[in-house]
């Protein structure tokens, strides 16, 4: 295998020496001569290597897809390269990530006592943070005032409870935002809701909940069922040798339909599950009405959930006729509104963040 394409020969990847290409030096590299300089050489070697490593990623990639497509055409040297390369990739993740599940997390050396240190992964060029819970814990920050730095994690780097995104501070580790944001409360005496009724606050939790126990599976099926090729090449940024193998598309895919099974709402038909999601999404606009928040003139904690879930589906989700992006800009204009109204007011840095630059804007 030597090129972008798969050979169309009969004979294996291991016998098929005499269908191969053979790479040629340049000319006027042939020779000894003490003229050839060494960059010369070095970025003629570099630029096969490039092309040698695209062309294996290629046939992976075709290979892969047969294996779970049609089987029985795959070649012993097929099977053997792909076996091969799941080998060295599983073994290379094994080692450098352990699992990702409840663990001891590896903590700063040093640190700023009482600062708060948010461990979650890169800014993509679209958004802040892919995650919803990573915005909704920043935008929180922001609210109340609360300096914070954030320590870049690895695309497979989760908290002690496995989950994104997680904080260190004063030398330990806490997951999920929800009680990240309780204690955070308590240690920094900060209160949103002080101006709110105890109907107002039970109403505030059932709109949280609600998004991010419901709502929320509408975008793990876009990202991981609908467009997991896209979230693979375009927005995670994976490691070089998580993308030799070309797997990685299939397992996400897999793995969501896992989680929605196992949650319950992954039991749906596509039309039921866009139903359930839109109802969740007009009941949102229709209490959110034309008040600028969503409790009213003021905003308060929940807003900070709220924007981390529709700001994926405002700026994340590139599909304009998907129909998460369609509900929130077209048919309840209101929740757009909303979302701008809160990246204007919390996240000045915004486009400096996803390196945005006026042309981009």
């Amino acid at each position: 295998r030597h090129s972008g394409t798969l050979l169309e020969t009969e004979c294996s990847v291991l016998g098929a020496a005499e269908t191969r290409p053979k790479s040629r030096i340049p000319t006027e590299m042939a020779d000894d001569s003490p003229a050839v300089s060494l960059s010369a050489t070095m970025s003629w070697l570099l630029q096969n290597l490039k092309g040698a490593i695209a062309a294996l990623c290629d046939s992976l990639q075709t290979t892969a897809v047969q294996l779970f497509t049609n089987p029985t055409q795959l070649s012993s040297g097929d099977v053997i390269i792909l076996g091969s390369s799941a080998l060295v990739v599983g073994a290379t993740l094994w080692y450098k990530y352990r699992g990702c599940g409840i663990k001891k997390v590896r903590l700063k050396a040093e640190f700023t006592p009482g600062e708060v240190y948010v461990c979650a992964s890169q800014p993509k060029k679209i958004i802040p943070s892919l995650a919803p819970f990573v915005m909704k814990l920043q935008t929180y920050l922001r609210m109340a005032d609360i300096p914070y730095e954030v320590v870049t994690a690895s695309f497979l780097d989760f908290g002690p409870k496995g989950k994104s995104p997680w904080i260190e501070y004063n030398g330990e580790a806490m997951g999920d935002s929800g009680l990240i944001i309780e204690f955070l409360n308590k240690e920094k005496g900060v209160d949103l809701n002080k101006n709110l009724s105890d109907t107002d606050k039970a109403v505030s939790r059932a709109f949280t909940k609600m998004l991010e126990e419901n709502t929320y599976w509408g975008l793990v099926h876009e990202r991981g069922i609908d467009n997991s090729g896209r979230l693979y090449f375009e927005l995670l940024k994976l490691p070089w040798y998580v993308r030799l193998l070309q797997l990685t598309p299939i397992l996400i895919k897999k793995y969501a339909k896992k989680m929605m099974w196992a949650h319950g709402i992954g039991r749906h038909s596509m039309d039921e599950l866009e139903g359930i999601i839109e109802k969740d999404l007009k009941a949102l606009s229709t209490f959110l009405g034309t008040k600028p928040y969503l409790m009213g003139e003021e905003p308060t904690e929940v807003d900070a959930a709220v924007f981390g879930q529709l700001s994926e589906f405002v700026w994340a989700v590139r599909n304009p006729d998907h129909y998460l992006h369609r509900i929130v800009t077209k048919d309840c204009p209101n929740l757009q509104a909303y979302c701008i109204r809160m990246k204007e007011r919390y996240w000045p840095d915004w486009d400096q963040l996803i390196g945005n630059t006026k042309k981009d804007q």
